[in-house]
C-alpha cells in the first residue's frame, strides 16, 4: 500500500514521509463522497491518522455524512497550497462508528487552530454531537512535488 521511492521524475514520498506528511501539520483532507444520484461531493476536514486509518468528526446531518451512510466508497485529498505542492491520494472505505461522538480533548483543533484559538473553539463546541467516521485506505498514491510522471509524456 505504501509507497517507496523510485526513480521516476515524479517524485514520490518515502513511506517514512508519508508518515510525517499525514500525521503532522494542519493538512486538510478533502474527502470525495458519492450523492444517491452519482454527483461527487468533495469536503474539506481536519483529520487524526493513527498510522493506519483516519479519524474525522463530521455533523450528523450533513450530506457528506449522508453520503457516506449510504455508499461506504470514499476518494481522499490531503494537499498542500504551497510549492512543490506535495499531495497523497486515498482510495478508501468510511465507517460511521458513532452517531453522536463528542470530543473528549482539545488537540484536533489546537492542531489546527493553535493553543490559544483551539482550546477556545473546543469549550465553544465540545457539547455539540459529531459523527465519528474511520476511514481506512485501500490504496495510497503519492506525489512528493515537482516533475512529471513518464506517463503523462508525449
Amino acid at each position: 500500500h505504501m509507497c517507496e521511492t523510485t526513480e521516476t521524475i515524479m517524485p514520490q514520498m518515502t513511506n517514512d514521509e508519508l508518515q510525517e506528511f499525514l500525521s503532522t501539520g494542519r493538512h486538510i483532507m478533502k474527502p470525495g463522497t458519492l450523492a444517491p444520484d452519482g454527483w461527487p461531493n468533495v469536503v474539506p476536514v481536519w483529520y487524526n491518522y493513527d498510522g493506519e486509518t483516519f479519524m474525522v468528526a463530521g455533523r450528523g446531518k450533513a450530506a457528506w455524512v449522508a453520503n457516506i451512510k449510504n455508499d461506504s466508497r470514499v476518494f481522499v485529498c490531503i494537499d498542500t497550497s504551497d510549492a512543490p505542492y506535495a499531495r497523497v491520494l486515498i482510495k478508501a472505505t468510511a465507517e460511521i462508528d458513532d452517531p453522536a461522538w463528542m470530543p473528549t480533548s482539545p488537540d484536533r483543533a489546537i492542531r489546527y487552530l493553535g493553543q490559544e484559538a483551539g482550546q477556545r473553539y473546543y469549550e465553544e463546541k465540545r457539547h455539540v454531537p459529531r459523527t465519528l467516521i474511520t476511514i481506512t485506505p485501500q490504496e495510497i498514491t503519492t506525489w512528493a512535488g515537482g516533475g512529471w510522471h513518464h506517463r503523462y509524456e508525449v
